[in-house]
């Protein structure tokens, strides 16, 4: 019983006085205060509340003050006068929702250890992937990583689709299954790779063979970057 009263938004203090004014009755204060076992002051204060909650009512005589609970019937119209306070701020609580969903999530992953989690993510996406920029590194740089990166990545039909740097970042991917792509023009060769997958984004730059990469979550953000992606890989 007190836990429910609690729920419904009295404190553990308000309901203790709450439950004691049933019992008791039309009483004074000082009753309450022995009935509860509460301090003077934490008594006083939650009638004050209780009152303006419209769940205490009160009356003078003979130069006294008297207390009584309202009905406990009166708890429902309590917990719809809430359910429509609530109502009334739902338009801006929605606004505050959407605002959350825009945040933009962003990871940092250094060395090989950062490349493999680049890779996980991708197989958790299980989408195609878009590579702007390969390398072909990551067939020395994570030689035992990836051939299970690529078993499970073809039994999950995610196709590869790289615009390479050069002819030998090419002819690296020979091989692989479920892989389409194309070479980039002379004078277009960089240290950066862009990868876009699912909802995410990574970015790694290759720097004396030491790999740091740049995890971007977010769907508007990915759908751009394929975009672009798809006008650059028409227009070769």
């Amino acid at each position: 019983m007190y836990g429910v009263l609690e729920k419904i938004g009295l404190t553990k203090n308000q309901t203790t006085i709450y439950v004691a004014l049933l019992k008791l009755g039309i009483t004074s204060a000082q009753n309450v205060i022995k009935e509860s076992g509460l301090h003077r002051s934490r008594v006083y204060d939650g009638l004050e509340r209780l009152q303006e909650m419209g769940l205490v009512s009160s009356v003078v005589k003979d130069f006294r003050k008297y207390f009584q609970a309202v009905e406990p019937e009166k708890l429902l119209d309590f917990i719809d006068e809430k359910k429509e306070a609530i109502r009334k701020i739902l338009p801006e609580l929605k606004k505050l929702e959407g605002m959350k969903k825009e945040e933009i999530n962003a990871s940092i992953y250094k060395g090989k250890e950062g490349l493999k989690t680049i890779h996980s993510e991708m197989l958790k996406e299980g989408k195609d992937i878009r590579v702007l920029g390969g390398k072909g590194l990551i067939f020395s740089e994570l030689e035992y990583f990836i051939p299970n990166f690529e078993k499970k990545r073809v039994r999950r039909k995610m196709k590869w689709i790289p615009l390479w740097d050069n002819e030998k970042a090419k002819e690296s991917n020979a091989n692989r299954k479920l892989v389409e792509g194309k070479l980039l023009p002379k004078g277009f060769d960089s240290r950066g790779v862009v990868n876009i997958f699912g909802n995410k984004v990574a970015i790694v730059l290759w720097k004396e063979m030491y790999p740091t990469g740049f995890m971007i979550d977010n769907k508007d953000i990915a759908d751009s970057f394929r975009k672009w992606f798809s006008l650059i890989y028409e227009k070769i």
